[in-house]
């Protein structure tokens, strides 16, 4: 199956090489970037082919692909979708904000103005095969065009269709949570400095119980439990976890990273708009 990818960053890169990882086969990889070493390194890793913009190379791989996955940011994607070749293939978004209505509003006029659009939200750990997406598609996009994207992404991870109305909060949930867990971790990591640790034992240390405490969390999601079932198995009566549980909760653990949500879906609104 022929992806191309007009973007080279941080998402385009992670969802290329954890699904070479996982098929290499199974996949014929093009990159396009306005920064062209980049594409050009990213192809490389993954054994696909980096072609410059606006090259009659590019325009006859996109034209010929099944998928063209639309890697830039928000900000910029409205100037991409103008300046796209003309293509058969289903354009996939992964932007955040960016609403399918807005995404048509954009073609409109252009020749892939009935093109089928595709919205993903994936995160950053496609890299390592632990990505959870969302999808949705507009009312042009077939079922195999739908299930082309679904096993893209699924090669990463899990997928999951939403409706589009609840993209905001699941990007909150997914797309934005790893940057949250990296800062906690850090955090836990500045405690355990704090009391003699070296950096690099709390921070694997802490690393390895996410690891850990998130893979009970699926086991016990999947049985029917929740997770206040697994916090109160940790917490022994009158002892440690209990009580540092009860410190952070009074520092403001709880509402802090529900302000985090909050804050995510305002932005994610924003972009939209």
């Amino acid at each position: 199956m022929r992806v191309a990818f007009i973007g080279a960053g941080s998402m385009a890169s992670a969802i290329a090489k954890g699904a070479h990882a996982a098929d290499a086969s199974g996949w014929d990889f093009v990159f396009a970037s306005a920064s062209g070493k980049t594409a050009e390194t990213l192809a490389h890793q993954v054994e696909g082919q980096a072609l410059p913009l606006g090259s009659q190379t590019l325009k006859d791989a996109i034209a010929n692909a099944d998928l063209v996955v639309l890697a830039v940011k928000p900000q910029v994607q409205a100037e991409v979708l103008k300046d796209l070749p003309a293509t058969d293939a289903a354009l996939v978004s992964i932007a955040a904000g960016r609403t399918l209505e807005r995404i048509e509003a954009d073609l409109d006029g252009t020749s892939n103005a009935n093109a089928a659009v595709i919205r993903v939200m994936p995160n950053v750990n496609a890299s390592v095969g632990q990505s959870a997406s969302a999808i949705c598609a507009n009312e042009n996009a077939n079922s195999d065009q739908v299930d082309a994207a679904e096993r893209l992404f699924a090669s990463v991870g899990t997928v999951v269709e939403l409706p589009e109305t609840l993209f905001p909060v699941f990007t909150a949930m997914a797309g934005s949570s790893p940057a949250w867990f990296f800062v906690i971790a850090d955090h836990l990591a500045d405690g355990g400095v704090k009391h003699g640790l070296t950096r690099d034992h709390a921070i694997r240390a802490v690393a390895q119980s996410m690891a850990g405490s998130a893979s009970l969390l699926i086991d016990a999601l999947d049985r029917g439990e929740n997770a206040a079932a697994l916090t109160a198995s940790v917490c022994s009566p009158g002892g440690t976890t209990i009580a540092g549980l009860l410190a952070a909760e009074e520092a403001g653990l709880g509402p802090s990273l529900i302000a985090a949500v909050d804050a995510t879906v305002r932005r994610d609104s924003e972009l939209g708009q």
